[in-house]
């Protein structure tokens, strides 16, 4: 099993995910209105009279937090693409592929 993810991966499942992600986040109004609230609470937060020190924490603060979310959505992905096939072999529906359990 790990070895057709990692063939799914290599074979550009990336680019399938930020596609199908990219359709999904322009449908969704939640999503457009916290885009909004971010890009304001960013020019209040750049207004800000902070030291150059303390921006640069709260920076690397923020860009840690993105990192984290963005890796962890990925994860999530791939773990959702996983138990599909997994459920797909179990139902006998693919029959190609052995599955290792961790």
């Amino acid at each position: 099993m790990n070895a057709f993810i990692e063939e799914l991966l290599e074979t550009h499942l990336g680019h399938i995910i930020d596609k199908s992600k990219d359709k999904l986040i322009l449908e969704d109004e939640t999503l457009q209105q916290d885009e909004k609230d971010l890009s304001d609470l960013e020019q209040r937060y750049t207004a800000l009279n902070l030291a150059k020190s303390d921006r640069l924490i709260i920076n690397d603060y923020i860009a840690c937090l993105q990192t984290v979310e963005h890796r962890s959505l990925d994860l999530s992905y791939l773990a959702g693409v996983r138990d599909t096939v997994k459920l797909l072999h179990s139902l006998d529906l693919i029959k190609s592929i052995e599955i290792q359990e961790k």
